[in-house]
């Protein structure tokens, strides 16, 4: 008898959602720079084998790795890369948009992704809470 046919399903959207992580990670890293690559995968790559962290990682390296984005709109890829970093270390939904705006260590959390993903030093903190206070006017994207 084989059991997997009530949860096969499960199984293979799971290894398709790593697959597709997996994907992204080689993308990102054609172009990351190379010295960071440590911190990348200690920070961010190895919480693909923990079920809650799946969807969220997966989303938050498809906006890392739409780079010309942060050329387009450097303001709209700042805050849409902030909304799924807050869902990546917020995976219960806990915090609040005004919170997670207010978050020192959230904040933090953002500039080092900038830093090991893109090598960008250069986005300053009064910039950046300018680019973030527009969340909560509402207009989240």
């Amino acid at each position: 008898m084989k059991w997997d046919a009530f949860f096969g399903r499960r199984r293979e959207a799971r290894d398709r959602e790593l697959e597709e992580i997996r994907t992204l990670i080689r993308r990102i890293e054609k172009k990351a720079p190379a010295q960071y690559r440590k911190d990348r995968t200690d920070r961010y790559y190895n919480y693909s084998q923990i079920r809650a962290y799946v969807r969220p990682l997966r989303l938050l390296l498809g906006v890392i790795a739409d780079r010309e984005a942060l050329a387009r709109d450097e303001g709209e890829a700042l805050r849409t890369l902030f909304l799924r970093l807050r869902d990546f270390y917020d995976v219960r939904g806990r915090l609040s948009m005004e919170e997670a705006v207010l978050d020192v260590r959230l904040r933090k959390k953002l500039t080092y992704l900038l830093l090991v993903f893109y090598d960008r030093k250069d986005i300053a903190g009064d910039t950046l809470s300018a680019y973030l206070e527009k969340l909560l006017d509402g207009n989240q994207l």
